[in-house]
């Protein structure tokens, strides 16, 4: 089975009257300007939709059944224009009459101008890290994955998301989108991208130093957070994949619980990767997964009670209480049988450290650093101290160094790579079993991991040219917000309307039925006697044994919008 060319729909057309009204061409202009092209293709042909619509309403409380279709269901519009509610659906009927020959079978998709799409090599970001294309997407949710990414939602704020259906669409014109950070997006001219201030704009309106809503991600202490254009905030993207779950009632909200990622990724923010965990639980698993099964805190907390009942029953135990206490406090911040302890710890610190506090500090600081007079006082008190030392001092620090384990061999990608596996320097330290001061000579990654690395420009247009040719053309709807982010770094608004047709059947004819699903939280407008879907053509080398017209099928010349039959 081959797919037909131009030159073979212009023939059939004229010999067979396969389509009446028939365009030979692609009509782009009509008297008010510029149209929806219809018209044949250079593999197909661009139907228009008439001004006959049916579209779904429940203002009478109907329920749609496709076996019995109650008129109460619809309403009737006859207009040039049709405007589909939220999350609704119309039904409508194609300006041209077919005729199918016997051989031959008929697929429709629904036409790119609706859709409003990318080239199938366009990478999307999602929530897991990765960045498909939208043709593997496509293939993917074929076998029923479902995905998540980033979308703008309500006032600017950034949410996870679910993208829906990833589809091929058909093949269109397109125009190269070339960002400052030489990113470049392939997509159909009137492809509405997201503005920095929020407003959508079509991809052929656009001009050199637009800016575009941008998608800033990075890693801090192991985690990804990404850039909050409503207040200038970076926020954890597992903390957006947990909302996901409560807006969908996957788990309550509960106080005292902690996000865990199931798979012990932290890369990996899919939603069904997020689960609530009581505090106490989540830090027993991880210490679990970090130190062994047997790892008991309680049990090391009563050893140190223990051993400091035994040093009080030792003669002049109070003189060596203060050696005895540096030991022990050396004990809990280096050793890792104590690593729960130590969270717990580091978490209640967390708890009472909010940003106010934080700015009271940072002021204090820096009055006192600034201030002449108290690092003049600083200095004094170092080299009092240092005037003090009999040679000990020096001796220690001389030793110090020695044992410090530097490992020259160490890179920065090994040092990434531990810090974004341990979620802190110190336990960075430990898995490359060197000393901390190691870090000193990376700071770039240093800065990277607690967050302080400037994200890279990438949300000003530098160039918009045409591409030459019809391209494949790919798509995918968001339903809770119209809108995704590709892995360029910039959000573009989705493929809203959904076009269904059933395949035409060899011998069938009739006036084709159209279904438009507005999958998006807006109103969408369809134009009659504008191009709406792309039929394309099947010849087999095989006539069928039994054709529509043969089994009397019931669609057999339809004529205006044909409703289900039952």
């Amino acid at each position: 089975m081959t797919i037909k060319s131009d030159r073979w729909i212009r023939r059939m057309a004229a010999a067979h009257g396969m389509i009446e009204p028939f365009e030979p061409g692609q009509v782009r202009e009509g008297e008010t300007g510029r149209l929806i092209s219809y018209g044949t293709s250079s593999y197909g042909y661009d139907v228009r939709c008439a001004d006959e619509f049916k579209i779904f309403t429940n203002i009478n409380s109907a329920i749609v059944d496709p076996k019995n279709f109650d008129s109460n269901s619809f309403v009737d519009l006859k207009s040039d224009v049709c405007i589909i509610p939220p999350n609704s659906f119309a039904l409508a009927r194609t300006v041209e009459y077919f005729r199918i020959p016997r051989n031959v079978l008929v697929i429709c998709l629904g036409k790119s101008t609706y859709a409003r799409c990318f080239s199938g090599d366009t990478r999307v970001a999602l929530a897991d890290g990765s960045i498909p294309t939208l043709e593997e997407m496509a293939t993917r949710a074929e076998q029923g994955e479902l995905f998540w990414g980033y979308s703008v939602g309500q006032f600017g704020r950034i949410t996870v998301s679910l993208l829906d259906a990833p589809r091929y669409i058909g093949r269109d014109a397109l125009l190269e989108v070339r960002l400052d950070n030489d990113e470049v997006i392939r997509c159909t001219p009137d492809h509405e991208m997201v503005l920095r201030d929020g407003r959508l704009l079509p991809a052929h309106q656009l001009r050199p130093g637009d800016s575009l809503m941008p998608l800033y991600r990075q890693l801090v202490r192991g985690y990804e957070v990404l850039y909050q254009p409503s207040n200038g905030h970076l926020y954890p993207t597992h903390r957006l994949a947990d909302e996901w779950n409560l807006r969908n009632g996957i788990y309550p909200d509960l106080p005292g619980t902690h996000r865990h990622h199931k798979d012990f990724n932290r890369l990996n923010n899919l939603p069904w990767n997020i689960e609530r965990l009581p505090a106490a639980d989540h830090i027993r698993l991880h210490n679990a997964e970090n130190y062994g099964e047997d790892f008991d805190p309680g049990e090391h907390s009563q050893s140190i009670r223990e051993a400091f009942e035994r040093l009080r029953q030792e003669p002049g135990w109070k003189e060596h209480l203060s050696e005895v206490q540096r030991t022990r406090a050396q004990q809990f911040w280096d050793e890792d049988r104590y690593a729960d302890a130590r969270n717990l710890l580091r978490q209640k610190h967390l708890a009472n450290w909010n940003d106010e506090r934080r700015q009271i500090q940072r002021d204090a600081m820096l009055r006192y650093y600034t201030n002449p007079l108290a690092r003049q006082l600083s200095g004094e008190i170092s080299s009092r101290a240092w005037a003090r030392d009999d040679g000990s001092r020096r001796a220690a620090q001389a030793q110090h160094a020695r044992q410090i384990n530097l490992r020259s061999e160490i890179t920065v990608d090994l040092v990434q790579e531990a810090l974004h596996r341990t979620g802190s320097i110190r336990g960075a330290a430990r898995l490359l079993d060197c000393d901390r001061t190691v870090f000193r000579r990376f700071p770039e990654a240093i800065a990277a991991f607690r967050g302080l690395a400037s994200p890279r420009r990438n949300h000003k247009v530098v160039s918009i040219r045409e591409q030459p040719g019809d391209h494949d053309v790919y798509c995918l709807t968001v339903p809770e917000t119209g809108n995704f982010a590709l892995a360029a770094g910039v959000f573009v608004s989705n493929c809203g309307i959904i076009v269904n047709v059933t395949p035409l059947e060899p011998e069938w004819e009739g006036h084709v039925t159209l279904e438009f699903s507005n999958t998006t939280t807006l109103p969408a407008k369809i134009y009659a006697n504008e191009g709406v879907a792309q039929i394309l053509f099947f010849e087999s080398d095989e006539v069928c044994e039994t054709s529509y017209r043969d089994r009397a099928g019931k669609y057999q010349g339809q004529r205006g919008v044909t409703l289900p039959k039952s």
